[in-house]
């Protein structure tokens, strides 16, 4: 496929190169306790960018019957395009696929019973539950060739399985949660149906706390909701945007020496790890933080060249998009204890699951105000209850730069590993 378009490349093209992505996924969906939906998609397409005097034209296809044409259609947008001055690499190396020939023993009828047998616990446990449930299973490709040289592939695949919960109690308060996890391969669910019935569990009792300052402990995937309103702020885009709160902070000690923050491509077993990046570069680990201190932007061909840095192997893209800088996997270092002694620790604070209205955060300030949608009071170390109806708010920044703990046990949710941490004060409206 792509060498049909490389023959058609127009002349005078300074560079150019050329992915295609081709994929197939079979999603499974039960809702509200019942088999909804059972699908098998197949995708495929192809993108070109060229370089033609200094500016950057695209075009992509689904359609290869059309294949031909979309070189030409690049071309011709060229001289709307940005000017892009960069060259494109030459030395990409693969590093691993991220695929795990596992992936092949995925068998519908037994997830289809899984899912069965994990809603029927459900349903016992907690009478009226309401269930969504999804299963997933994809494997692909990716191929990358451009003009200086490099012609380069690999395979992934993909396994994922979420739980989405709502019981309505008595009294007409709803209780809503979720879980959900990714795999190369696919994986047993039940510690997934577990937690969920844990934290139904846990917030059948309702507690009250008057408003304050409290120590509030965040499982991993709260953790990870509120330190990415700092995290985005390290993409080059924002950066030279000017609209980044560590523009121009590289170097400075900005948060708890504590607090080490890596983007790390290579994490084993997730599958969103990527051998190279959707330009060509050469992907590595690389501090954003590191014991406190600001270190790394992440950018692509385009920012790292209006930024004056080297890129950091971050591109991604799919076939009918340009290149954007992102994230592959965010990794925290761990602390000493186990979150289970932290917890332990808290005489009277919160343990804070689940926020409704963090999108709405100031990311250029840090500054943060969000309904905690599912939280629990913590009484002399122990979980009595569900709070409700109250609001968490704060300076992300100013609490990363103060006093924390994080716990030495951490999970991978999506592409991030993250601990559990604890902030002594955080302001609680109950």
């Amino acid at each position: 496929m792509i060498n049909r378009v490389t023959k058609t490349i127009p002349a005078g093209t300074r560079w150019f190169d050329i992915v295609h992505v081709s994929g197939r996924s079979t999603p499974v969906k039960f809702r509200n306790n019942r088999l909804h939906s059972l699908t098998e998609n197949e995708n495929s397409g192809t993108g070109v960018r060229l370089n033609i005097e200094g500016r950057t034209g695209f075009s992509s296809t689904n359609d290869d019957s059309n294949i031909e044409h979309i070189a030409k259609t690049a071309a011709s947008l060229a001289r709307f395009g940005d000017i892009e001055n960069f060259t494109l690499p030459s030395d990409t190396v693969s590093l691993f696929d991220p695929y795990d020939p596992a992936i092949e023993t995925f068998n519908l009828q037994k997830e289809i019973i899984a899912c069965e047998s994990a809603i029927d616990e459900l349903t016992r446990r907690f009478p009226g539950i309401s269930l969504d449930m999804g299963i997933t299973s994809s494997t692909g490709s990716m191929q990358l060739a451009n003009s200086s040289g490099v012609d380069i592939a690999y395979r992934d695949s993909y396994y994922s399985a979420s739980i989405s919960a709502t019981l309505v109690l008595s009294d007409g308060a709803r209780i809503e949660t979720w879980e959900g996890e990714s795999h190369t391969r696919p994986e047993p669910f039940s510690a997934m149906t577990a937690r969920i019935a844990g934290k139904i569990e846990q917030a059948m009792t309702v507690r009250k706390i008057e408003s304050g300052m409290y120590p509030v402990l965040l499982p991993p995937p709260a953790f990870g909701s509120l330190l990415g309103l700092v995290i985005s702020g390290f993409s080059a885009v924002p950066v030279w945007k000017g609209v980044s709160p560590m523009a121009g902070k590289q170097g400075q000690n900005l948060f708890s020496e504590k607090l080490t923050v890596r983007d790390n491509p290579l994490i084993k077993g997730s599958p969103y790890s990527i051998p190279f990046d959707a330009e060509g570069v050469n992907v590595r680990e690389k501090f954003l933080i590191n014991n406190g201190v600001v270190e790394t932007f992440i950018a692509d061909l385009k920012y790292a060249e209006r930024l004056g840095i080297a890129p950091t192997g971050n591109a991604s893209r799919g076939y009918a998009s340009l290149p954007g800088p992102s994230f592959t996997g965010i990794e925290v270092n761990p602390g000493s204890e186990p979150h289970e002694t932290m917890l332990s620790s808290i005489k009277r604070g919160i343990v804070a699951h689940q926020f409704i209205g963090l999108g709405q955060s100031n990311t250029i300030t840090g500054d943060f105000s969000a309904g905690m949608d599912l939280a629990y009071l913590v009484e002399d170390g122990r979980i009595t209850g569900r709070v409700k109806d109250c609001m968490i708010s704060g300076n992300i920044i100013k609490l990363l730069a103060g006093e924390i703990d994080l716990s030495s046990d951490r999970e991978r949710r999506g592409s991030s590993v993250l601990p559990w941490m604890l902030f002594p004060q955080v302001n609680i409206v109950g």
